[in-house]
Formats: structure tokens, C-alpha cells, sequence
């Protein structure tokens, strides 16, 4: 079902094209490397940096969701560990992904929905961030997609030789994040109307069995919480489903509300219409046999049932946070770029430009959010710090981004690390087995302490720390601080400052 186009309008698609990967680097790679590594990505920079026993005894213990991204990316940093290499990692899965996707849009929807999948997603501002983060999100969407692909290959084109590859991709799938789970759960809801006999039913139920006795580790891992990761979230409402649905539309936060409401009813609009077309067109209003429905309906399972069983089981145990829905957003993305292509046939390219621009701005304004990354709290310490000083963090992960940034750029200072070095038998230390004083603090001139997503109990243990840094070193005033970060400097140096500050 490929469109042909025209020389003229290839060339300006080809434009077009260009303009949206240019944007999705400007705003995603770019921005990344300017602002540094926030806390997580900081994680992912220790972890790949042990040695693989450590390694797999930190997976089992605090991240077993995401194993095979920790794996892959230790692989892949054997060549170069600078922070634009470890970005492009998930620059690349990115790209797989929406090559794969691609495909069967442009095989059933034609040339011009494809294109505009492409745009839409390539000037998206969440997912140009996280195709360059140095998290698992881009390799879990590139599985996703992969795993759509063999569907459509089964589901569509009739070859069953794909339930194989389709298996072996859930097992892997699984273990890049448990919110793939879903989408495979969408999948095999979708490929039962196909089945046509008890080689088929046992394929399908081979495939999904295998994939499940995968998945069950992760699943014990996430319900259980050893790691307390999902401590942070609450419980959503139906707002939290709205902002959800200025993501997923591409409405940065920090846009204004024309762009964002603007985006939504856009995409919304260009959704209905692209279903209506697929209704009342060749095939009509019947499943069985209309590809293109098949293909759709698919594309909005996945993008839609995975948020309303999270919606739902997040009101008895929260897990609901955006960024785990990042691999389903391209999804909604081609319902929308369908929608455009079928209501503007050759005209497509206009709708899409003006999408562009107001994707553009939405990213835009998400560029110039207030901070949250780590460079510039490491820029401010290499710049003020000197010799015979300590820098206090009140758990040892907090450490991790200093260190990433440390190994990049080494201190001249040498910093002493309080209350210990960040290694991996202190990493999983609780407060309570933090010493009750810290000892030597009057060997250091200025005591820096640095802060960043503490719990209570760490939060209490830190006032009682700085209690003896004040009495024996000096007052901690604070010198930087962003929406993640914050920097006191603690030294009799400040006393003198203020008081000869006029």
C-alpha cells in the first residue's frame, strides 16, 4: 500500500526529514551533554564501571529490572566510556526502533505515514531526551518495536516461522523493563483472533509461557521492592492521566498552554480522523482481513491499555511514572501520523510542518527548565576546591555523579569522601550503620557537603553531622544548588566572608 510521490514532494519530505533529526540531536543529545548526568544516569555510570561479579551482585540486589541494559551497555563501554559514547548507545536503539516501526507503517499505511511517524517522533521532546539517556528506556522501546515487527509478520503477513524470533525477543524484552510486560500482553491479546488451529494456539501459548517464566524474577523483584525504587511515587488521579496525555502528545511542561493543549487536540483530531478513514474505507467496519485496522488497533493497544492497568493497580501499590511509559509513546505517535496522512493525502507534508514547529517549541521550553543535573555542581567544587578538604554525602550513591565526573576530569583537590568512600561494600550501608560521629574533622580547612535525594532518617543523620562539622570546622553556608542538588561549603572561611561582607 506505498504512495508514490512525486520528485518535488520526495525532496521536501527529504528536508523535512533532515529538520526533525537535526531537532531530536539539538534538543536530546545536545542539551544532554550540556547539562550532565542527572541521578540515575550517574547510577548507570557506576554500575557499568564494576567489574562483572560486582556487576551482577548490584543487579540482583538493586536493579534487576534493567540486567540486560547494564550488561549490554558494559559491553558497548569497553570501547570508549565518555558520556557523548555511553549516550550514543541509546541514540542508536532509538533509531533501530523506529526503523522497525517504520516498516509495516509504510507497508500498510503508506510512504506519507511513515514519514510523518518519523517527524513526530524525531521532534518529540520526551523521547529525543530519553533516546540519548544514559538509561535503559531507548533499548526497552528498540524491543518493543521489535517485538511489534515479528507481530505484524505473524499477525499480517500470515508467517508463523515468527513465533521463534517473536519468543526469543519477549525473554530478552523483559529484562530492559518490567512495563514491557504490558505491551506483550497487548501483543498476545491481539494475535488471538488469528489462530487458526492447535499449531497455532500452541505456538502462541509456547512463545507467551516462555516469556512469562522470564519474566517472573523481574516480577518478584518489582512486587517485592528490594530496592525501594518505587518509594518516590504516589498514587495518580485523572490529572495525572491528563499530563500523561500532554506527553505522550509531545507538550513539554514548561511550554505554554497553547502549544501544549494545542499539541493534544492536534493529535487527538488527527487519532479519530485516521480511525474513521480505516472504517469506512476498503475494508469497512470488519477486523478479520483489514490489515491496516489490525495494524492500528494494535498500535493504540499498545500506546492506551498498558497507562489504564498502571492507572489502575497504582491506586493500590503506585508505579505510575512517565518515563516508563516511554516505550508506548511512539505508538500513539503513528495513530496520529496515520490520521495525517489520510486526511491530507498529498498535502501531508503541511499538517506535519506545523506540528514540527509547535514540537520544536514545546522542546524548546523543556531545554530551558530549571536544572537538575550534576555538571554544575561538580564545575563549582573543581573551581573552588583545594587541598587538605572533605565532601560529605549522606549515602554512598550520592557520590556516583562526582565520581563519573571525576574520572572525566580528575579533582586537583583530591577530595576526602565522607562518611565513606563510595565502593561496593558500602553501597548498600542503611543510616544506621553510619558512624555516629564523623571522625578527623579537624584535620580538613572546609568541609564541603553535598545533598541530593535524601530519605528522612538520612535527612536527620545529615543535621547531626553538621552539628559537628559547624563546631569543630566552621558555619556551611550554601554556594550552589539546583532542583536535584545542593552544595553547602562549611569553613571559617565563610564566617570571615560575611563578616567583612558590607
Amino acid at each position: 500500500m506505498t504512495s508514490q510521490l512525486s520528485v518535488a514532494e520526495r525532496n521536501l519530505w527529504f528536508v523535512a526529514l533532515l529538520v526533525s533529526v537535526g531537532l531530536c540531536l539539538f534538543y536530546g543529545l545536545n542539551y544532554s551533554l550540556s547539562e550532565g548526568v542527572w541521578f540515575d544516569e550517574a547510577l548507570t555510570t557506576y554500575f557499568i564501571n564494576l567489574n562483572w561479579g560486582d556487576l551482577f551482585h548490584f543487579i540482583s540486589r538493586y536493579e534487576a529490572n534493567m540486567a540486560l541494559y547494564y550488561i549490554l551497555l558494559k559491553i558497548w563501554s569497553m570501547a570508549a566510556e565518555s558520556e557523548l559514547f555511553l549516550r550514543l548507545f541509546s541514540l542508536v536503539c532509538f533509531s533501530g526502533a523506529l526503523w522497525l516501526m517504520f516498516l509495516p507503517i509504510r507497508n500498510y499505511f503508506g510512504v506519507r505515514a511513515a514519514f510523518s511517524f518519523l517527524a513526530l517522533s524525531l521532534c518529540h521532546f520526551y523521547l529525543a531526551r530519553y533516546s540519548v539517556e544514559i538509561r535503559g528506556y531507548a533499548l526497552a522501546l528498540l524491543f518493543m518495536a521489535l517485538m511489534w515487527f515479528f507481530w505484524t509478520r505473524i499477525v499480517l503477513d500470515g508467517n508463523r516461522g515468527y513465533w521463534l524470533w517473536y519468543a526469543l525477543a519477549g525473554v530478552f524484552a523483559v529484562h530492559t523493563h518490567f512495563f514491557i510486560a504490558l505491551g506483550i500482553f497487548c501483543l498476545g491479546l491481539m494475535a488471538l483472533p488469528s489462530l487458526k488451529g492447535r499449531g497455532d494456539v500452541g505456538k502462541w501459548l509456547g512463545a507467551h509461557i516462555l516469556i512469562g517464566l522470564s519474566f517472573l524474577p523481574i516480577l518478584a523483584f518489582v512486587v517485592f521492592k528490594e530496592s525501594g525504587q518505587l518509594a518516590w511515587l504516589t498514587t495518580p488521579n485523572l490529572r495525572s492521566l491528563v499530563y500523561l496525555g500532554f506527553d505522550y502528545s509531545g507538550a513539554a511542561p514548561e511550554a505554554s498552554d497553547l502549544v501544549r493543549f494545542g499539541l493534544l487536540l492536534a493529535l487527538g483530531g488527527l487519532i479519530l480522523i485516521g480511525l474513521l478513514w480505516l472504517l469506512y474505507s476498503e475494508g469497512g467496519a470488519k477486523l478479520r482481513g483489514n490489515r491496516p485496522l489490525q495494524l492500528w488497533i494494535s498500535g493504540l493497544f499498545i500506546a492506551v491499555v498498558p497507562v489504564g492497568i498502571v492507572f489502575l493497580v497504582s491506586q493500590v501499590e503506585p508505579v505510575f511514572s512517565t518515563r516508563f511509559f516511554t516505550p508506548f509513546m511512539p505508538f500513539y505517535l503513528m495513530l496520529g501520523a496515520v490520521g495525517a496522512a489520510k486526511a491530507f493525502r498529498s498535502w501531508t507534508l503541511a499538517p506535519m510542518a506545523l506540528a514540527m514547529l509547535f514540537l520544536a517549541v514545546s522542546a524548546h521550553a523543556y531545554t530551558h527548565r530549571e536544572p537538575n543535573r550534576w555538571a554544575g555542581v561538580f564545575r563549582y567544587l573543581t573551581e573552588h576546591c583545594s587541598t587538605d578538604q572533605a565532601v560529605l554525602y549522606m549515602n554512598p550513591r550520592g557520590q556516583a555523579a562526582i565520581n563519573h565526573y571525576q574520572k572525566q576530569a580528575p579533582l586537583d583537590c583530591g577530595l576526602k569522601s565522607l562518611p565513606f568512600e563510595l565502593v561496593p561494600e558500602n553501597y548498600f550501608k542503611t543510616t544506621d550503620e553510619y558512624p555516629v560521629a564523623l571522625s578527623g574533622l579537624d584535620s580538613y580547612r572546609t568541609i564541603w557537603l553535598v545533598t541530593t535525594h535524601l530519605s528522612e532518617t538520612e535527612g536527620r543523620k545529615l543535621e547531626q553531622y553538621r552539628e559537628q562539622v559547624e563546631s569543630t570546622v566552621g558555619p556551611c553556608e550554601r554556594v550552589y544548588s539546583n532542583v536535584a542538588v545542593k552544595l553547602h561549603r562549611c569553613s571559617l572561611q565563610e564566617k570571615t566572608e560575611a563578616m567583612q561582607a558590607p
